[in-house]
C-alpha cells in the first residue's frame, strides 16, 4: 500500500467532521436541514417566476434589471429556509427526547453526515476535472489513495447529470408568467 497524502487527509477529516457533526444533530434535523435548503430553493425560484412583474413595477426606473430578481430569490429562500428549518428542529428536539428513538436517530445522523461529506468531495473533485486539465491536476491529489474512488464518483456525475437536468428542466414551467411581462 503506498503512504497517504495530504489529500487522503483532508479527505479523512472531512468525512470524519461531517459525521460527528451529523451525529451530534442527529437525522431528523440534518433531513430537515436539507429539506429547508430544497423548499426555500424552490420558493425562491417561484416567487422570482410569479413575483418578478409585481417587483418591477415598484421598482425606481433607473435600478439594474437583475435586482428584483435578486431581492425576490434572496428574500424568499431567507424566510422559507428559517420556517423551515425552525419547524424542523422542533420537531428533531421532540425525536430526540423520545426514548428509544435517540440512539437511532443519532446513528442514523452519522451515516447521513458521512454520505454527505462523500457527495461533497466527488462534487469537489468534479468541478476540479472540469477546472483542470488531468496534468495540471497536483500530484499530491493525484497520488492519493482516496483520489481513484472520487475521480469515479465525478464520472458518474458527469454521466448523469445530464440526464437529471433534462428530467428536471421538463418539469420546470416556463420562465413566462404573466407576472413577469
Amino acid at each position: 500500500m503506498d503512504a497517504l497524502t495530504a489529500f487522503d487527509a483532508i479527505v479523512i477529516v472531512l468525512l470524519i467532521i461531517s459525521t460527528l457533526m451529523a451525529l451530534a444533530r442527529g437525522f431528523m434535523r440534518e433531513l430537515a436541514t436539507l429539506g429547508a435548503f430544497i423548499a426555500a430553493l424552490a420558493a425562491a425560484y417561484y416567487a422570482r417566476l410569479f413575483l418578478r412583474g409585481v417587483l418591477n413595477s415598484v421598482m425606481p426606473e433607473d435600478s439594474p434589471d437583475w435586482l428584483p430578481d435578486l431581492i425576490l430569490f434572496i428574500g424568499f429562500f431567507l424566510l422559507v429556509y428559517v420556517v423551515v428549518a425552525w419547524l424542523g428542529a422542533s420537531l428533531s428536539k421532540s425525536i430526540q427526547g423520545a426514548e428509544g428513538v435517540s440512539a437511532f436517530d443519532r446513528i442514523a445522523g452519522a451515516a447521513f453526515g458521512f454520505a454527505r461529506g462523500a457527495v461533497v468531495l466527488v462534487f469537489f473533485v468534479f468541478l476540479m476535472r472540469m477546472a483542470l486539465d488531468q496534468d495540471r491536476i497536483p500530484e499530491w491529489i493525484r497520488d492519493a489513495q482516496t483520489y481513484p474512488l472520487l475521480e469515479r464518483g465525478a464520472e458518474y456525475v458527469k454521466d448523469v447529470a445530464p440526464q437529471v437536468g433534462e428530467r428536471v428542466q421538463q418539469r420546470l414551467p416556463l420562465d413566462e408568467s404573466p407576472a413577469a411581462q
